[in-house]
């Protein structure tokens, strides 16, 4: 069991142990000696059978030479402590055993599965049992004690390899599942990246457009200020994609101050109820409480409006109503429309990369919003149902208590 554990939890932390790493497995598998040594079968009178050569195994397999050789002394002078009968074949198979695995390990790679098993069927199966025999035979055992002594090298055996099969599969999910995050990252970034690329083409080619009609000498004056106030229009669009992409990144909360409620969200009504009435949205918000918070003014305005707009944009000839409250020891913020709806895979999704709900969205503005609701010790929660709306919470903790 101690070796199982090691495997099954310690296997996550490998990495970070560093050069302790060792020590740590060394701990763990002499503990399995240990009690394998102090609990085991007792046959013909003074022999003792147990399953001490499994976390030697597994020390020379995963911790090499050297752990498999301080392993080896421990278990050589606690069975010397021990006593009773069988003590000098008892140091016998477990040196072979010892010697050979090592051997073999330090030679030959053990990638695959048939290689593993030839190793140990050599190692803990064969050179046991050809020890033991000769030691029968030079002690004139009888046949029925030399089958006794092999049918116990076999059942440990079918128990060593049992729990090398066991570490390899738990080794191989761990394994697997750091390639699968690998995996999603570099999806990621390769999201990140189409997203950024398509946001920023489309303003570039058309400064690259307006810059070629430049060349025409028919442009009157008044023309040409026009396009240039176009051209500035579209590099502000992409230097603005970019900031928005940085800020998803690592949100920078540049003036971090007491902010009050009710003066941020009446800011973000006002700017956003024009839009509003263009959707024919009706937009409202209630103030129950003139608590405050702390975090960046102009960073948390542009979150509200991202959220708010999207609701807007998801209940036209609807309506959004937004609510301010005290729940406990938090700020909530209740962003409730009358739009379309999401189902749970939609709402899983909201906040990664390049995933929007709309035809045409990238998702950046959810991306932002929730990252400067982090960057502010916020959370942020989705309710939502088909045809029904979508309601986001957003706490942050009272400026007081912080």
């Amino acid at each position: 069991m101690p070796s199982i554990l090691y495997f099954v939890f310690w296997t996550k932390y490998a990495e970070k142990a560093g050069k302790i790493q060792n020590v740590v497995l060394f701990l763990f598998l002499s503990t399995a000696i240990i009690l394998c040594l102090s609990f085991p079968y007792r046959y013909e009178g003074g022999y003792l059978f147990d399953f001490r050569l499994i976390p030697l195994v597994l020390g020379i397999l995963y911790g090499g030479p050297r752990v498999g050789a301080a392993l080896l002394l421990l278990l050589m002078a606690y069975r010397c402590m021990l006593g009773g009968e069988g003590v000098y074949v008892a140091l016998l198979v477990a040196a072979g055993t010892y010697s050979t695995l090592a051997a073999i390990s330090s030679k030959t790679r053990l990638n695959t599965r048939a290689k593993l098993f030839q190793a140990l069927l050599l190692s803990t199966a064969l050179v046991p049992i050809s020890l033991k025999v000769f030691w029968c035979i030079l002690t004139h055992a009888t046949y029925g004690s030399i089958m006794l002594h092999v049918s116990l090298r076999v059942i440990e055996f079918i128990g060593i390899w049992i729990t090398v099969y066991l570490v390899e599969f738990v080794s191989s999910y761990f394994r697997m599942q750091k390639e699968l995050l690998e995996i999603e990252k570099m999806r990621v970034i390769s999201q990140i990246a189409a997203s950024v690329s398509h946001e920023i083409r489309n303003p570039l080619t058309t400064v690259k457009g307006l810059l070629q009609l430049f060349n025409e000498r028919e442009l009157s004056a008044a023309k040409r200020e026009n396009l240039s106030e176009l051209a500035l229009n579209e590099l502000n669009t992409a230097i603005n994609i970019i900031s928005d992409y940085l800020t998803f990144a690592k949100p920078q909360m540049k003036k971090m101050a007491v902010l009050d409620l009710s003066t941020e969200l009446q800011q973000v009504v006002s700017v956003l109820t024009p839009y509003a009435n263009m959707q024919q949205v009706t937009l409202t918000a209630v103030m129950d409480t003139a608590h405050s918070i702390l975090g960046d003014s102009q960073q948390l305005r542009q979150s509200l409006i991202n959220l708010i707009k999207n609701g807007i944009e998801a209940s036209s000839n609807g309506r959004v109503d937004i609510a301010v409250k005290i729940m406990r020891e938090t700020v909530l913020i209740r962003i409730q429309d009358t739009g379309c709806g999401m189902t749970a895979e939609q709402i899983q999704r909201l906040g990664t990369p390049y995933y929007s709900t709309k035809e045409k969205g990238t998702g950046l503005g959810t991306m932002v919003a929730f990252s400067i609701i982090r960057a502010m010790n916020g959370s942020i929660h989705v309710e939502s149902q088909i045809n029904k709306g979508s309601l986001f919470e957003i706490s942050f903790p009272i400026a007081a208590r912080l």
